[in-house]
């Protein structure tokens, strides 16, 4: 049975990156799963899930 998916960032604005533990024939491999509001994108490793995170984040106004 596989693992659960981990959380293993949440950022202010409400995005999040899980850390996947997925098995393809007989080798074992992590995937993060970037998401907010909805639209999620697996990913190779952390720093490409963080990049679209904040790509598609909305940034709070300044007043």
């Amino acid at each position: 049975m596989a693992p659960l998916p981990q959380l293993v960032k949440a950022t202010p604005q409400g995005g999040t990156i899980h850390e996947y533990q997925l098995t393809g024939g007989k080798t074992s491999f992590m995937r993060y799963l970037g998401c907010y509001l909805g639209t999620c994108k697996f990913c190779n490793d952390i720093e490409e899930a963080s990049e679209f995170v904040s790509s598609i984040e909305v940034s709070p106004k300044i007043i």
